[in-house]
């Protein structure tokens, strides 16, 4: 069974000390544990994604210096195939996985119907094929015509949702 991916909680366990450590910016992966700090005398930072200790310059989003860190939804971002959306006129091909502009959440679209689509972690309606919140797409296109930026490229980043 596939369990959630870590990258995004608030709280882990420390691999130094095993004891539950918190970060206050989640678009952060260099995180310190206190307790390994204090017990070790000097400071204790490990990759909130690969749980090494801590390799490279901080703060990053993507991953730490360690070998073999990887954001695994990233690689999905940038190796999934492209879909064409038929109903939609002018979009011949674009990433058949997105990550919700709002919460970061991977969405497909299913290829039915108009180009918006509803996150169904956060209930926000974007277009699939810009990436702009659904208001701000139809201010220059409409729901089956082609977006007037275009397909926007693959992502590289994955939003943080800062819930109010």
């Amino acid at each position: 069974m596939k369990t959630k991916s870590h990258e995004y909680m608030r709280s882990l366990v420390c691999p130094g000390c095993k004891t539950y450590v918190e970060r206050e910016d989640p678009s952060n992966l260099n995180a310190e544990c206190t307790v390994c700090t204090s017990d070790k005398q000097k400071r204790y930072h490990f990759c909130w994604q690969c749980l090494k200790k801590w390799k490279g310059a901080a703060p990053r989003s993507d991953r730490c210096d360690n070998d073999g860190c990887v954001n695994h939804d990233l690689e999905i971002l940038r190796t999934c195939k492209t879909a064409v959306l038929d109903q939609v006129q002018g979009v011949d091909s674009c990433p058949s996985i997105r990550a919700c502009p709002t919460c970061g959440l991977k969405v497909e679209h299913d290829k039915t119907g108009c180009k918006n689509i509803i996150c169904p972690r956060c209930l926000v309606e974007f277009c699939f094929v810009c990436l702009k919140l659904t208001p701000e797409c139809l201010k220059t296109s409409s729901y089956f015509i082609a977006c007037s930026d275009g397909v926007a490229p693959r992502q590289t980043s994955i939003p943080v949702w800062r819930r109010n």
